[in-house]
């Protein structure tokens, strides 16, 4: 990852992206991020957080919400979905 990854920003609140450490995928599934490092939104005023909320439970009937997040190897990025504020805090990487 370069410094310049470092620095970049979520579309959805411009607040500067955190590194995640990514569990391993130990499958030949195809699951997977390709990268052991993705660069993660944790603003808990993040329009995708906040409305992410009702989006999970009216779509899926599930109780959650989605974080932006971007490869910083290819530049692919989405949203997955987390069950709680706190969920995958652990994993970053402090910079």
């Amino acid at each position: 990852m370069t410094p310049a990854d470092a620095k970049k920003k979520c579309p959805h609140c411009n607040d500067t992206l955190k590194t995640l450490q990514v569990p391993p995928s130990n499958f030949s599934d195809g699951l997977g991020f390709g990268s052991e490092l993705l660069l993660v939104c944790f603003n808990n005023e993040c329009p995708l957080y906040v409305k992410g909320w009702n989006t999970m439970y009216d779509r899926y009937g599930q109780v959650g919400s989605m974080r932006y997040w971007l490869n910083p190897l290819d530049g692919d990025s989405g949203a997955f979905p987390v069950a709680h504020k706190e969920a995958m805090r652990g994993d970053i990487i402090e910079d």
